[in-house]
């Protein structure tokens, strides 16, 4: 890419609050979701990977996520209650302070070729696995133009 081209990129500049920076806070947090304009028709997924309230959080880490606050990735935000919420930021510094200190996910490669050590709870190969905590079979779901890897029991 041409450094005259960097500014059009849809990923250039200021997408949001890095999860693992000190402005990410619970209050902070929890005003992004209030304020999230389409809250009453965009799912909990859609917020997560698309929102300009949030930066660095793809699908591959999301899976973990939504499965650590006990959220289902079709759930409304509107319909997320606040308990929901402080599990959804407690899963959020957790998971993105695991993924950083292992170097990545176990999948891919930092720019220096080192592989990641971080294991993910749910992706492709956890499918038809029992759930790590209550047994039932992990689905998965085509949505938002992605998979989504969730338990039926455990993610409402």
């Amino acid at each position: 890419m041409e450094k005259s081209q960097v500014s059009s990129h849809p990923y250039a500049g200021k997408r949001g609050i890095s999860p693992v920076s000190e402005e990410f806070n619970y209050e902070r947090f929890n005003q992004i979701l209030e304020n999230y304009e389409e809250k009453e028709k965009k799912s909990i997924k859609a917020f997560m990977v698309s929102s300009s309230g949030n930066s660095g959080i793809g699908n591959g880490y999301l899976q973990d996520i939504l499965f650590r606050a006990k959220i289902h990735p079709t759930r409304k935000v509107a319909d997320i209650t606040d308990r929901e919420r402080r599990n959804l930021y407690d899963a959020i510094k957790k998971t993105m302070k695991e993924a950083i200190e292992q170097g990545g996910r176990d999948d891919e490669h930092d720019l220096y070729n080192n592989p990641g050590k971080y294991r993910r709870i749910l992706d492709s190969r956890s499918k038809g696995r029992p759930c790590p905590v209550c047994g039932t079979p992990i689905e998965k779901i085509q949505y938002l133009g992605g998979a989504s890897y969730f338990c039926p029991s455990c993610q409402t």
